[in-house]
Order: structure tokens, then C-alpha cells, then sequence
């Protein structure tokens, strides 16, 4: 740890860490500073998953692992960031409490005391919080080199795809990619045969909505994103994911494009047989309505040919009637001369007589 001299009074302070003693000269008066930083301590309580509080000589002291950044705990009521919790349990495997470390104090940018933390059967512990992948590595911390033993932890947890490169986490960005791609993959880009216009309508709908979706991460990739499961990722990562969101963008893209020209043409040819349909339908109302006033008219026809007939048969019935009756009242006619001729035959019969007598 590099080593500055202050000047306090006009006496001199050799100051170190976080920590600092007191040079003395016969001209300095007494001046009490903090004690130094304990190198052993032992674990009394887990932060989250890069800090956490250490006693030493009955001295509490809030540590970060230095060269590495893990998802803070939420605050209350707030949703957890991704992997915040595995970072926190993962460490508290390492780090149960009352374990014994040896520290190596520091300052990050903010001033806040880190350390190198080493177990004492030696392992370091920023790297391992790293090798798991829950860890971004920060290589800005007041222009400290990165130890080695961390950047090839780094390299393990991207080779082996763990924590932030780990496609099986979801809310990783690998995640999110492999959910995308893979949603993409059950996507109809065409029209399957025989599918309806409705089905059509909510896979060109769905496949908007993944369209969408990809754009957005697609964004993303562009933005200068702060969470660590972004940060954590290696430049040839972020290029090969990139690649893979832009593929299923662009399906999602012509699966939306086919699928809806699809139910458009079902949607057309379905309205030009409505038309049609109706056409043929006016028709057949005009020749049913052609049809029934010809049985109208034939109706009427055999209607007024019956009342004709029946109309002849009354006049020729009361013709026969007439003449019946004409014929009776000649009988009647002469069969009434008949009767005076017998009368007067016996008128003359009467005279006769008297012509006797005469």
C-alpha cells in the first residue's frame, strides 16, 4: 500500500490505509489519531455480496472486497436487482460468521475501505466471488492493478457461463437473449394451411409483440447500462448475444409481415365471395319472385277458366231449365181446346135433343 506524508501542525503524520500514526517531533503537540486497520479479523455480519463487518481488538469495521462490485440488497419494498441474492448467499457460504481473515486494506473512488480478503486456509475471497460470476470486476478503484488471481477467475466464470454469463438464469442477459431466441424458434413464419383469420390476426400479433421486444434489448445493448449483469459481460460476449437478438428480431420480422399479408388475403378473397354470394343471393330472390308471379297468374288463370266453366254450366243448366218449363206450358195450351170440343159436343148433343122434341 502506497505510503503518503502529510503534514499536521509542524509535525509530520505517516499515513497508510484508511488507518494513520502519529510522527512525533519536540515541536509537534500530542495529536490522536485512528488507530491502523486490523490485518486478522474475524466476520461478525454479511452486508450483501461484497461487504460485510469485521472485529478486530473489539473494533467494528465495514469492509468491501476490493476490485470487484456485486447487486446491492434492495431497499425495502423494492424488487431485488438480478442476482443480488445469489451474490448474498454465495458469500455467506464463504463467509460464515466468525470466520478468520487476513485483510489488506485499501480506498475505493468513493472512500470507502476495501480490502483483499484472503481465508486463512488461502483463498482469496475477491476472486472467488468473482470465479462464481456474480461479480463484476472494477479496474477503476483509484488506478489499483487488478490482482491476477482475479482476472482469471473472471475468465473461468465466463468460460464455464456462470452468474451473469449464465444463460439458465433468467434475468441475466444471456437469459433474456435464450428466452427470446428460443420464443422466436416456436414462431409460424408462414401460414400454416387451412388457418383461420383469427389465428392468423394473434400470431402476426404475438410475433409484433416479440418484434418489439427484441428492438428493445436490441437498445439496450447500445445503452451505457450500470447493472453488473451488463457490466460483467466481455466484449466478444456482448457482440455474439447482440448477434443473436438482431436474428430473432428479424424473424420475428418476417413471421409478423407473412402472417398478417396472410389473413389480409383470406380477409380479401372471403369479402369477394360475400359479394359474389350476395350477387347469386339477389338473383335467385329475383327469379323466386319472377317465379311466384307466374304461379300467381297461372292461379288466377285456372281461377277464372273454372269460373267460366262453372258460369257455363249454369247458364246451359238454366237454358235446359227454361225450355223444360216452355215445354210444360204449351201441353198446358192444348190439352184445354180438347175439353171445350167435349163441352160443345154436348152442347150439340144438347140441341140434338131439342131438335127431337121439336
Amino acid at each position: 500500500m502506497a505510503r503518503r506524508a502529510a503534514k499536521i501542525g509542524i509535525g509530520l503524520a505517516v499515513v497508510g490505509g484508511a488507518g494513520a500514526f502519529l510522527v512525533k517531533t519536540p515541536q509537534t503537540p500530542a495529536v490522536i489519531l485512528a488507530q491502523p486497520l486490523p490485518t486478522l479479523a474475524e466476520v461478525t455480519a454479511l452486508v450483501d455480496g461484497d461487504t460485510f463487518d469485521v472485529r478486530s481488538n473489539d473494533q467494528i469495521t465495514r469492509v468491501r472486497l476490493g476490485y470487484v462490485d456485486t447487486p446491492s440488497q434492495p431497499r425495502p419494498g423494492q424488487p431485488a436487482p438480478c442476482l443480488a441474492h445469489e451474490a448474498s448467499a454465495h458469500l455467506a457460504s464463504m463467509l460464515p460468521t466468525g470466520t478468520q481473515l487476513k485483510l489488506t486494506y485499501g480506498k475505493d473512488r468513493f472512500g470507502r475501505t476495501t480490502a483483499e480478503a484472503v481465508t486463512l486456509d488461502g483463498r482469496m475471497v475477491n476472486a472467488e466471488i468473482v470465479r462464481s460470476g456474480f461479480a463484476q470486476v472494477v479496474r477503476d478503484d483509484a488506478g489499483q492493478p487488478i490482482p491476477a488471481a482475479v482476472d482469471a477467475a473472471a475468465e473461468e466464470a465466463l468460460q464455464n457461463k456462470r452468474g451473469a454469463h449464465a444463460a439458465a438464469i433468467s434475468c441475466t442477459v444471456p437469459g433474456r437473449v435464450k428466452a427470446l431466441t428460443e420464443l422466436v424458434a416456436t414462431m409460424p413464419t408462414a401460414a400454416p394451411p387451412g388457418a383461420r383469420v383469427l389465428d392468423l390476426a394473434n400470431s402476426a400479433n404475438r410475433a409484433t409483440d416479440v418484434r418489439m421486444a427484441a428492438e428493445e434489448l436490441d437498445s439496450a445493448f447500445a445503452q451505457n447500462r450500470q447493472a453488473i449483469t451488463w457490466l460483467a459481460l466481455a466484449p466478444g460476449e456482448r457482440i455474439q448475444l447482440r448477434s443473436q437478438v438482431r436474428a430473432a428480431r428479424d424473424r420475428a420480422a418476417t413471421a409478423e409481415t407473412n402472417l398478417r399479408n396472410a389473413a389480409n388475403m383470406i380477409v380479401n378473397a372471403d369479402a369477394t365471395q360475400a359479394a359474389v354470394s350476395g350477387e347469386a343471393a339477389l338473383i335467385a330472390r329475383t327469379l323466386a319472385k319472377i317465379r311466384k308471379a307466374e304461379a300467381d297468374r297461372a292461379a288466377e288463370a285456372a281461377r277464372r277458366a273454372q269460373a267460366a266453366l262453372e258460369a257455363e254450366a249454369y247458364a246451359r243448366a238454366e237454358e235446359q231449365a227454361r225450355q223444360e218449363s216452355d215445354k210444360k206450358d204449351s201441353g198446358s195450351k192444348h190439352g184445354g181446346g180438347g175439353g171445350g170440343g167435349k163441352d160443345g159436343g154436348g152442347g150439340g148433343g144438347d140441341g140434338g135433343s131439342g131438335k127431337k122434341k121439336s
